[in-house]
């Protein structure tokens, strides 16, 4: 069983090197919350984890953002944040020599703080959570990871599904005063039974207090939360967009084909890599590129549909949002000369 532990100030300094002695193969750290805050230990346990000495199986660090729409309501509030908690993670990033894009876990956006204010509904929160990521992608290069628990997720966002399609991977967090087993299936995104569950990829399974079913952990002092990774090796490279295995890696030159109509309502860095091309070839800006960071949304919305459309048209391909090898190719190729 693969497990690592998320920290944030309230656990002080963490001795990594104790902590992977252990066992443990990852720490994700508190890095921001709201538009303005930075967690004061993030940057020293990144350098931790950063100065660990080679040799044996890898240990990687991640970060998390604690989001706040109570305080900044609606999409462009999502946005804000994402703005603050990209630049936060570029910035510890580049000063302890770590990469983003490589051999660190998928960016995390804690959701358990909700807006409770009338005007608020489920599908504000779901817009909010989709605002984050979009700028998240633009910025980082990271689709993210969601953390968030079965009864938030449910009267919270709907038990909306939208991210589960998009293929953002869930960190659920699911312990209760009767205890937890490590070795048990988490709790069930959504709850209803007849829809298709939202496969769990880390699962916070003990914590804090009377939930503290795993005890201390060697290099912390006091209680912690503790990650079970949903898989094996090949699910912890994924996330930590490290090498997979050789039979893993794709042979094609461009993506599979999808129909970019299926991630309708989500942002998806499948789409955001069309928007690139179609940018690069004289379409948009406008409903192409963010409001907040000019960089492509990977938001498939009407604007986009149209400027794919009449980009296809033009070299005689069906008129139609599907992104086959021939749209590809002419996508990639149509301005090389």
């Amino acid at each position: 069983m693969i497990q690592g532990i998320d920290v944030s100030h309230n656990q002080g300094p963490i001795d990594v090197a104790a902590v992977r002695a252990a066992g443990f193969r990852f720490c994700v750290a508190k890095a921001t919350e709201g538009v303005d805050y930075e967690d004061c230990a993030f940057r020293r346990t990144l350098a931790a984890v950063a100065a660990l000495p080679p040799g044996g199986l890898p240990f990687y660090a991640g970060a998390y953002h604690f989001a706040r729409p109570d305080n900044h309501p609606g999409r462009s509030g999502g946005e804000d944040e994402a703005g603050q908690f990209s630049r936060v993670l570029a910035a510890a990033a580049a000063e302890c020599g770590l990469s983003l894009t490589s051999g660190y876990l998928e960016p995390a956006l804690d959701f358990e703080k909700y807006c409770d204010d009338e005007s608020c509904g489920t599908a504000d929160h779901s817009e909010w959570i989709d605002g984050f990521l979009g700028v998240l992608v633009a910025e980082t290069g990271r689709r993210g990871m969601i953390y968030t628990g079965a009864n938030v997720w449910r009267y919270q966002a709907g038990d909306t599904d939208r991210f589960a399609s998009a293929g953002v991977p869930l960190w659920q967090v699911g312990y209760t005063s009767r205890g937890a087993d490590p070795a048990a299936t988490p709790p069930r995104i959504p709850s209803d039974p007849a829809r298709a569950p939202w496969p769990a990829a880390i699962w916070q399974w003990s914590g804090g207090g009377e939930f503290a079913y795993y005890g201390r952990v060697p290099g912390v002092d006091g209680d912690v939360d503790i990650d079970r990774l949903m898989g094996d090796e090949s699910l912890l490279s994924a996330l930590a967009a490290a090498t997979p295995p050789a039979a893993t890696l794709p042979t094609q030159p461009w993506p599979p084909p999808v129909d970019l109509s299926t991630l309708a309502g989500a942002s998806h860095p499948y789409t955001a890599r069309v928007q690139g091309c179609l940018l690069a070839l004289g379409f948009g800006p406008d409903g192409l590129v963010s409001r907040t960071t000019g960089r492509p949304d990977g938001y498939f919305g009407a604007q986009t549909e149209a400027a794919l459309r009449q980009f296809k048209r033009g070299l005689g391909l069906a008129d139609d949002a599907r992104i086959d090898d021939a749209t590809w190719f002419c996508l990639i190729n149509s301005g090389i000369r």
